[in-house]
C-alpha cells in the first residue's frame, strides 16, 4: 500500500510538472496572432470615441479612419468576419469591463440583413478567435461560462484550458481576404470571381419568424450596455447587392425600443446597384466602402450637427 501511495503520489507530481510545462503553449498563442484587436480590448488599448461591431459586413464596408479623416474624431472597428450578434455583444461588454479601455461616445452596429437574428451558418459566436489568447484570464471565464470548458478542471489544469489550434505553431499573415488596416476595418480591393454581377431587383419583407431567443438577448443586452453606459448607439444596414429588406429597418427599432438610431443608406444612389463597387453579393468592395462609408460619415455628422 505504502509503495502504490509513492507511485501515486510520484505519478501525480510529474503529471503537474508536465501540465504546467503546457503554459509556454498557452501564453506564447497571442505572438503568432496576425490579428491584435481582441488582445488590444483584453490589454486595456481601445481609446476611440467611435467604435464600430460586426460581421464582415461591418469589417469590410465600415472604413474607420475615414470618420477621423472627415469629422477628426478618433474611430476603430472591431467587426470580425464569420461572428454572429452573440459575439458582438460579447466584444462590447469586455470592452467596456476592462480596465484601461476609454468609453466610446458612439457605436456603431452593422448588422447583416436579414440574417442578423436568425439561422446563418455563417455567422456564430468566434471560439477560434478566444483560444489563442488563453493567456487572459478573462477569456479562460467567457470558455467556462459558456460551458465549453469545466470551471474545475479549468483551475487545475493547463492542458484542459487547451484546443487543438493552440498547437498550429505556425505564425499567422494576413491574407488578401483578411488585411487589416490601422484603424481596424478590413476592406477588400478585389472582386470574386464568381460574382454573378446581376443586381436582383426582388424585393422581400421582413419576417420575425424564424428569429433565435439568444440572438434576440444578445440585441437587447448589446443596446442595454450601451443604454447604461450612456453610449450612443447607431445600428446600420449595409448595402447587399439587392434592395434593403422591407421592414427589417422597423423590427430593429422596435426590438431597440427606440433607444438606437436605426439607418439605412440611400438606395436610389447607382454605386450600389453597380457590380464594379462589389466584391460578391454580400460585401462592397474598397472604392464601394468607401462611397458607403462617407455616406455614413455624412450621416453622422448632421446627427450632431458638426
Amino acid at each position: 500500500m505504502k509503495k502504490l501511495f509513492i507511485r501515486l503520489f510520484i505519478f501525480t507530481v510529474c503529471f503537474f510538472i508536465l501540465d504546467k510545462g503546457f503554459l509556454y503553449v498557452r501564453d506564447s498563442a497571442p505572438e503568432r496572432e496576425i490579428d491584435k484587436r481582441l488582445e488590444m480590448i483584453l490589454t486595456g488599448k481601445i481609446q476611440s470615441d467611435v467604435l464600430i461591431y460586426g460581421s464582415s459586413r461591418g469589417a469590410r464596408s465600415v472604413i474607420a479612419k475615414v470618420f477621423t479623416d472627415s469629422l477628426g474624431i478618433s474611430a476603430y472597428n472591431l467587426s470580425f468576419p464569420g461572428s454572429d450578434i452573440t459575439f458582438h455583444e460579447y466584444l462590447l461588454r469586455l470592452t467596456l469591463e476592462t480596465k484601461g479601455n476609454k468609453k466610446p461616445k458612439s457605436v456603431i452596429l452593422v448588422v447583416d440583413d436579414s440574417d442578423e437574428l436568425k439561422v446563418a451558418k455563417s455567422l456564430k459566436f468566434r471560439l477560434d478567435r478566444m483560444y489563442p489568447l488563453l493567456k487572459y484570464k478573462a477569456i479562460r471565464k467567457e470558455l467556462v461560462k459558456r460551458k465549453e470548458k469545466k470551471p474545475i478542471l479549468n483551475e487545475l489544469f493547463v492542458v484542459h484550458q487547451l484546443n487543438k489550434s493552440n498547437f498550429l505553431f505556425k505564425q499567422q499573415k494576413f491574407t488578401a481576404n483578411d488585411s487589416i488596416m490601422q484603424c481596424g476595418s478590413m476592406p477588400i480591393s478585389h472582386q470574386k470571381k464568381t460574382f454573378n454581377k446581376i443586381f436582383n431587383k426582388e424585393t422581400y419583407t421582413y419576417s420575425s419568424s424564424g428569429e433565435l431567443i439568444q440572438k434576440l438577448r444578445a440585441l437587447r443586452s448589446f443596446k442595454n450596455y450601451c443604454k447604461k453606459n450612456k453610449i450612443e448607439l447607431i445600428v446600420v444596414i449595409p448595402p447587399n447587392f439587392k434592395f434593403v429588406t422591407i421592414g427589417f429597418a422597423d423590427r430593429l427599432r422596435t426590438l431597440t425600443n427606440g433607444y438606437a438610431t436605426v439607418w439605412q443608406y440611400d438606395q436610389s444612389n447607382p454605386v450600389y446597384s453597380n457590380p464594379d463597387y462589389f466584391f460578391d453579393n454580400a460585401h462592397l468592395q474598397t472604392n464601394g466602402s468607401y462611397v458607403y462609408t462617407n455616406e455614413l460619415v455624412k450621416f453622422y455628422a448632421q446627427l450632431h450637427k458638426l
